[in-house]
This record gives C-alpha cells, structure tokens and sequence, in this order.
C-alpha cells in the first residue's frame, strides 16, 4: 500500500472518504451485484477498494482506488503520478486514479504507464473531480436511489458521511494501521441510504463538515505544497478530527471563547468560518519553525524560550470590545474549570493582559465561592494576555529561533 496517500482517510469528509461513498453507490447499481457480499473498504488496499467476498472468506479484489487530492501546479501533467502509473499499486481487476485536477496530456505524454491504471470516470466526459465537487456526484446518485426525494437524499447523505467518519475514528484508535478495518458491506451502505429513522446526530455533523470544509477552502486558496499541507494535516488536523463528539464539541468551543457562556452552547456559534480562516488555520499554515500540540482539546505553541503557551483561537472581536472579550473568557475559562496560567490566546486583533484590558476584572467573579475563585484567578489573569495573530507568529518564530 503507497504510504504517501494523497489525502488519507483520516475523515469520512475528506476527499477520499467521499470517493469511496462514490464508488460504493455507483457499484450498488451494477448488474450482478450481491450487496450482501460486495464491499467498500478503505486505507488496507490502497485509498479504496471495493471487493467481493466468496465462500470461505476468499476476497476478490474488483477494483483498487488510488485518490489525489492536490492542487499544486504540476497536477495537470501526468509525468506528476508517474509513481501511481508505474510503482506500488496494489492488485486489483482494475485499477483506477481519481484526481482532483484535469490531467491535460493523459494521451500525448511520453510518461509510462506499466501499471495500466484507468483515470476514474465520474461522467462519460469528465475523469477528475475538485475536493468540493465530489458531494454533488455523491447526491446524483443518491437521487437514482432515492428516486429524486431531495430530503430523503439530505438524509442519506448526512448518515453515510457520518457513519463512515464515526467508523474511522473507531479503527484509528487501533494501535497500528495493519489493524485497521475500515469497510462496509454494500448491503450496509444500502441500509444507511435507505433507512427511515430520525438522524440524530446532525449537529455534530455539520460541525465536522463545516471544520473539514473551511480546512480545504484555505488549503487549496493558497496553493500550498504537498508537504507542508502533509505536516499540518498529520500533525493537528488528524489528531483533530480523532477526537470524540463530546471533546471535539469542547475543541470547537474554546475556539470561541469569547461569546457568552449562552451563545457558547449553540452551535451555530461554532459556524465562525471567517475565524477559522483568519486565525485559527493561518496560524497553523504561517508558523513553520515549530509544531503545535494538540492538549486539554486546544491547540498550543510551546517554544524554547518563551515561557508563554499560545493558544490559536478563532476570536475576531475587534480592539474596542476587548473588556467584553475578557469578561466572557474568565467566564467560560471558569466553567470549563480551566486555568490557564501565562498562556497567550491567539486572536485576529487584540493584544494586551487580560486584567489590562478590561480593569473590571475584579467584579467578574461573584457567588458564594467568590473569594476562593477570586485569589485562584487573579492568579492566573496577571500574566494571561490575548496577542493578535501577526505578533504571535513573530514571537513563536522568535523563541523556536533564538
């Protein structure tokens, strides 16, 4: 199996999780096909694959995806995938590359193709597909499926993306990849496209859609490398997307610290896109002299020199809101029983010490545990601060480079 995979499945909304959806309806609606002894796996052999399972557990592989999911410059030429055409790929009645890009010289190059790999059609005249096309190809067939019933297809669709991504996050608790089990029978993704129970788990849904999609909108707006995008998405954006609902939910709340501890249980609050874009994963693209740790379900900068902890957020409150911005901190830090001690929180404008900016600190604490809860986070406010994005990056840089 290539261990350079494009965009592994680290996610039932990444590209490659949705290919495999695709390739799974599309095979559901071929002659001969037994859904019952059909199946659609991922990561094991190849990016997907899809085989039949016979008497004795005997599996025949029917075809084997490999998925390229990058926008760099050089995805137009088909030299670019000459180690898909000619090196490991594992074996398989056909073999197919599905790209992100349109491969422009697929016929006139001189680059060999010893593997035979067909480029994956997703209609009879187009053989590539963008990151955020493949949905639309997806509901298509759902459509065929589901005879044109625009809410029963929402509904399929929603529970296929989220049972896939619920399974991969199981199997990637695994030790070791050799371990992991990600398939489902064709006659389980017919169930899923066909049931008729309320989806319950929506919410959470959007949600992980919403912070995979703004991911690969600023990914592929900036054009970056292959191997950069590789070390943001191994090293944060896959711990990520591995935590649980309960803790990802608590992730994408101390985003936002910043709205009222009222706000903060809505969740179109977590729908903050522009801050996301802005702070959160600008950070994560501009820093490159250290990497983050992903801990208490926050991402953290740590440097050698620093004594500060920098906290990306995706806060985009301006200047003139600051007293607001800290007193609904300090409220939600105390609710969520959190201390965080001379920490930076990583915003889009503010700078300053939190008991700087806002001088009515003292009154934000009330109750009967006042005085206890008062000493404790006095404590703590004296050195915390919010620091802008830009000056962030400049002091991270500077203590990972002294």
């Amino acid at each position: 199996m290539c261990n350079r995979n494009a965009t592994a499945s680290w996610s039932g909304y990444s590209h490659q999780g949705q290919v495999g959806l695709l390739v799974a309806l599309k095979k559901m609606q071929e002659q001969n096909t037994n859904l019952a002894t059909h199946f659609v796996q991922f990561e094991t052999h190849e990016d997907v694959a899809i085989y039949e399972e016979g008497v004795g557990g005997a599996k025949t592989y029917l075809s084997v995806h490999q998925v390229k999911a990058y926008y760099s410059g050089t995805n137009m030429y088909k030299s670019t995938f000459s180690g898909v055409l000619n090196g490991t790929f594992e074996d398989g009645n056909i073999k197919y590359l599905h790209t992100a890009a349109e491969i422009t010289d697929w016929t006139t190059s001189t680059t060999t193709n010893n593997n035979g790999v067909l480029l994956y059609p997703y209609t009879a005249t187009q053989n590539y597909c963008g990151t955020t096309e493949i949905e639309t190809h997806i509901r298509a067939e759902l459509n065929v499926l589901l005879n044109n019933n625009v809410s029963l297809v929402n509904t399929a669709y929603q529970r296929l993306t989220f049972e896939l991504d619920h399974k991969i996050r199981l199997e990637h608790q695994k030790a070791h990849k050799n371990l992991f089990d990600i398939k489902f029978s064709l006659a389980e993704i017919d169930g899923f496209v066909r049931s008729t129970e309320d989806f319950q788990k929506k919410e959470i849904y959007d949600c992980r859609k919403l912070f995979y999609e703004s991911f690969i909108e600023i990914i592929k707006e900036e054009d970056i490398n292959d191997d950069r995008r590789d070390i943001i998405t191994n090293n944060i954006i896959k711990q990520i997307n591995t935590l649980s609902d309960e803790h990802f939910l608590l992730f994408l709340q101390r985003l936002n610290l910043n709205e009222t501890a009222e706000n903060l249980k809505r969740t179109q609050v977590y729908y903050n896109r522009t801050g996301l874009k802005q702070v959160f994963f600008r950070m994560l693209i501009d820093v490159e002299s250290i990497n983050p740790d992903l801990l208490e379900n926050s991402v953290k900068y740590k440097t050698p020199t620093d004594s500060s902890n920098y906290i990306i957020t995706a806060i985009m409150e301006e200047d003139r809101n600051k007293q607001t911005v800290v007193e609904n901190i300090i409220n939600n830090l105390k609710s969520q029983n959190l201390l965080w001690e001379n920490h930076a929180l990583v915003n889009r404008h503010i700078n300053g010490k939190l008991i700087d900016l806002n001088p009515k600190i003292n009154e934000i604490l009330v109750g009967e545990e006042k005085d206890k809860e008062h000493k404790k986070f006095m404590s703590f406010t004296q050195q915390t601060k919010l620091i802008d994005r830009d000056q962030a990056k400049q002091n991270i840089d500077n203590g990972a480079n002294p």
